[in-house]
């Protein structure tokens, strides 16, 4: 009888460490495409990073306005696993991190907590935005992100927003508007699928 009990749990600890079905589908088509006076073009996705990080859905999109433009990725996957950070990526791309901010900001759809970060390649610098959605919030840590997305609801998956924009030595706020302004948008419109469920 031990015995059973034991490879009866074992078998449930199997299960629950693989990767589970995705309970949601998401497009990411309720994002618009115009944004005040930003319009977005989209991008191919790259086939190489879905692969790589098992994601399901992948959103990539520039948008383009007045005073200058904002690159946009999302992307959604139904496991822990397959959720990265873009404080890794950026200095794997040779960037060096100039400061880090954690933000939260406003939105439709509640509170958005997002990680802001100021980077340098060369003579180029870049001003970067990121959060990690989960059902139910936002969080600008991955670590937390894993955590919620492996103890929530089984298949309900994490979003990562990813969000640059280049940055003028002299005007940094113009760049911080840009990317809220569409990060503000583009957050309630991605997650959307959730709640349709």
């Amino acid at each position: 009888m031990f015995l059973l009990v034991v490879l009866a749990v074992a078998a449930e600890a199997v299960r629950l460490t693989r990767v589970p079905p995705a309970a949601y589908h998401p497009t990411f088509a309720e994002i618009p495409r115009e944004i005040g006076a930003y319009t977005g073009v989209d991008l191919p996705p790259d086939e190489s990073v879905l692969n790589f990080l098992s994601a399901t859905a992948m959103l990539e999109r520039r948008y383009d306005g007045p005073d200058g433009s904002v690159s946009l990725s999302v992307l959604y996957a139904p496991d822990w696993r397959s959720i990265h950070s873009p404080e890794g990526c950026y200095p794997a791309q040779g960037w060096t991190v100039l400061s880090e901010q954690t933000i939260t900001l406003p939105s439709s759809a509640g509170p958005l907590r997002a990680k802001l970060i100021r980077l340098k390649k060369n003579d180029l610098f870049l001003l970067a935005l990121f959060s990690f959605a989960y059902y139910g919030g936002t969080t600008a840590d991955w670590t937390a992100e894993g955590l919620r997305v492996a103890l929530g609801p089984r298949g309900a998956g994490g979003v990562v927003f990813t969000l640059s924009t280049p940055v003028a030595e002299s005007a940094p706020e113009t760049a911080y508007h840009r990317l809220t302004k569409i990060m503000q948008v583009a957050y309630p419109a991605a997650i959307s699928f959730w709640k349709k469920n």
